[in-house]
């Protein structure tokens, strides 16, 4: 059964309810930091010792870690690649970026290897490390992934220094599962080496959502306010799914602004000429910016707008909202029209 528009709803502005971030009259874009980046695994045995605070093996720590960062890694067209240390070994070989062939190196790391008899040259795997250095596309960044354990070969401090010194344009970061002083002492001085260093610690990383879009931000890219393009004037009616879109939030906010309240206030007048039918209030954005971070603020933007609706009169009960961040795309996503078109929220009557 076909939905029926009410005379005022056919001059609905749409609603672009799911941009990772609005405000009136700019969007945002997402520029990259860097060109390209190397995650550097420990793979010495104090790896596979038992993390004390959270009881698993330091290397499985590493891998939560690891992949809640890559979940988080916006699509940005980097190149990318990971190798690991103590032994040195590669596992994904530098090309572009691929989210799941990232991730499939991340479940590739064994965290329960010996860990007798395999010591920690941290330095002269970052020494080895140099060719892929050489070869990465400026900016570069390589993401040290380690106890800082270091007890065999070479000063990594130092050998830092001098990657630094033949490859410029590369940064290191360190994301941190040290839990003895020596450890973190020496992650803690390979991080102050240059200005450019993130550090975070693998443990609050996986704790605070926060803090984990706070490092990828900070490593992988910038956000900057852009003029909005001009808006949509008429929903989209496609059988009982109603597309609204051009509804405003504040930057990078749930609330919404003023502008958005007349729209509201007719989509909820559509709503109750539909009596009796369930609603479900689906909210998507394009595949700009972190994965995770957009599935969250989706959410919270549905849940706004049914708050509203509700107050407008409409039985809550009949209300689902659901955020569905970038995963149901109905446009191409390498456009800038299609990204603003996959920024939409949908009024499904069942």
């Amino acid at each position: 059964m076909k939905a029926t528009l009410n005379p005022f709803f056919s001059l609905l502005l749409a609603m672009l309810i799911m941009a990772p971030a609005i405000s009136n009259a700019a969007e945002v874009e997402y520029t990259p930091k860097i060109a390209s980046f190397d995650v550097f695994v420990d793979d010495s045995g104090s790896m596979m010792m038992t993390h004390e605070k959270l009881d698993m093996p330091k290397m499985e720590v590493a891998k939560k870690a690891l992949s809640k960062i890559n979940a988080a890694i916006p699509a940005l067209n980097y190149d990318a690649s990971m190798h690991l240390f103590a032994p040195y070994k590669e596992v994904v070989s530098y090309g572009p970026y691929s989210k799941s062939a990232l991730e499939q190196g991340i479940m590739s790391l064994d965290s329960e290897q010996d860990i007798y008899a395999r010591r920690t040259p941290m330095g002269d795997g970052l020494h080895m490390l140099r060719p892929v250095a050489d070869k990465m596309s400026r900016k570069a960044a390589v993401i040290l992934v380690s106890d800082g354990e270091s007890n065999f070969g070479s000063d990594p401090v130092a050998q830092a220094q001098a990657l630094y010194d033949s490859a410029p344009g590369l940064c290191l970061h360190v994301v941190s599962v040290a839990e003895t002083e020596a450890g973190k002492a020496v992650l803690d001085q390979i991080a102050a080496l240059n200005g450019c260093s993130v550090k975070a610690d693998a443990e609050t990383l996986l704790a605070d959502e926060q803090a984990l879009n706070g490092f990828v931000r900070d490593v992988f890219y910038e956000v900057r306010e852009v003029e909005a393009p001009a808006p949509v004037v008429a929903p989209i009616v496609d059988e009982e799914v109603i597309v609204l879109r051009s509804v405003q939030f504040a930057f990078d906010s749930d609330k919404i602004t003023n502008e958005a309240s007349d729209v509201l206030t007719e989509a909820a007048a559509l709503i109750e000429e539909n009596a009796g039918k369930q609603v479900t209030l689906g909210g998507h954005t394009d595949s700009t910016g972190p994965e995770t971070y957009n599935m969250g603020l989706s959410q919270r933007r549905a849940e706004s707008v049914k708050a509203f609706l509700v107050k407008e009169g409409v039985d809550g009960n009949r209300i689902d909202a659901v955020g569905f961040g970038e995963s149901n795309p109905k446009f191409d996503n390498n456009t800038v029209e299609g990204r603003k078109l996959n920024r939409r929220v949908e009024i499904t009557f069942k």
